[in-house]
């Protein structure tokens, strides 16, 4: 019997060590295959000629596809993916149940280019998830080929959603969100669309046992070009992952558990069942989106005799710093005002505390931030104190 509970207590026993950043380039991937005795095949190279593997376990007679890292500094799906792997290999109950049902391929990070530099897109600057209509990416094709001849009856697409949304109308931030794409612009229901909101319903049921409140729907907004809704549009139950915020988790780890759990719980259901019931799919709360990093509020601006207070609202943003090969978080001001609308994930209260900025002594939207007030103090987009 499938126990989440327990699932989670042994997490750390198939935890793979030495991903606890949330910047996860080709590199660490390849150190990952060094270290594990998994068979991969490589099945295509990006557009800067960087290999691109699939991995393959179970020998069942339903056929799954799992892939991440479309969005190249989305990297939680793959890291969960890697615990998945591991969990697979301890040989469980669990783990042979699945495995005697399932054949299961793995892509981790289909964008390797992207994943080396942080970014979203790939080496030529295309949204692979938007291509799915021109084809221009070299690594759409690598997708399109493998799921053409891998005769998968579902597919999972894992992504990473921003730290700003929360699930509904609540304060909770929204740690893992979900969706069941559409195929045409009405967002009509059926059959497929059915079974892949009968998995959601499936992974929602366990995950609200140890994340409650913390679960979401996204937006079911038909977009022609991406991936989900085409395959869903060619009969392929198309389950899309969107690993989000956990309290104090801006690498991601705790996320990342959950998300392997979330995967184990969709393998499950996939292994076990016949039949999804979907009928609370739409019970699952859609995303809000309340969050900013930080928000400080009661911020006093002077310039001589004019005075007004305002709030202050931070949004962190990863970026590649080439130099050092490395990605550092900075911080941007992308909201002034009064921001009694928002969330912070830290709020502060300056108390009328004055502005004093680098340059200016009143704030700029979406600059690399520096400034100080009173005890708080932001340099070159990094947070002092």
């Amino acid at each position: 019997m499938f126990d989440i509970h327990q699932l989670e207590k042994e997490y750390t026993t198939f935890r793979q060590e030495g991903f606890d950043s949330k910047w996860l380039n080709f590199e660490a991937l390849n150190h990952y295959f060094s270290l594990k005795s998994s068979q991969k095949e490589q099945i295509g190279t990006s557009f800067l000629g960087n290999e691109i593997y699939k991995l393959s376990f179970g020998n069942g007679e339903k056929r799954l596809l799992i892939w991440s890292q479309m969005h190249g500094n989305e990297s939680s799906g793959t890291r969960a993916m890697f615990d998945v792997i591991n969990f697979f290999e301890q040989k469980s109950e669990l783990a042979q149940t699945i495995l005697s049902q399932l054949t299961i391929d793995f892509i981790p990070m289909l964008n390797p280019d992207g994943a080396n530099v942080n970014t979203r897109r790939n080496a030529v600057g295309i949204d692979i998830n938007r291509d799915f209509l021109a084809k221009e990416s070299t690594e759409i094709h690598v997708l399109l080929n493998q799921v053409e001849k891998g005769n998968y009856q579902t597919l999972f697409n894992l992504h990473d959603q921003r730290t700003i949304f929360n699930v509904g109308q609540t304060a909770k931030p929204a740690t893992l969100s979900f969706l069941a794409p559409s195929y045409n612009v009405e967002e009509d229901v059926n059959e497929v669309r059915e079974k892949t909101m009968g998995i959601i319903q499936a992974m929602n049921i366990e995950l609200q046992k140890v994340i409650p409140g913390h679960v979401g729907r996204y937006t079911s907004e038909f977009y022609p070009m991406s991936t989900g809704d085409n395959f869903t549009k060619m009969d392929y139950p198309c389950v899309l992952f969107e690993a989000g915020h956990f309290p104090n988790d801006y690498q991601r780890n705790t996320t990342r558990k959950y998300n392997a759990l979330a995967i184990l719980v969709g393998l499950n259901a996939l292994a076990t069942q016949d039949n999804f019931p979907f009928d609370e799919y739409l019970a699952i709360p859609q995303n809000g989106q309340k969050y900013l990093d930080v928000v400080i509020h009661n911020v006093q601006i002077l310039n001589g005799e004019k005075s007004s207070v305002v709030d202050l609202g931070i949004y962190f943003e990863d970026e590649y710093n080439e130099e050092n090969n490395s990605v550092e978080q900075i911080a941007k001001i992308i909201e002034i005002g009064d921001l009694r609308k928002f969330i912070g994930h830290l709020e502060i209260d300056a108390e009328k505390q004055v502005y004093k900025g680098a340059s200016k002594n009143y704030p700029l939207l979406n600059q690399l931030a520096t400034f100080e007030i009173g005890s708080i103090k932001v340099e070159n987009g990094q947070i002092i104190s």
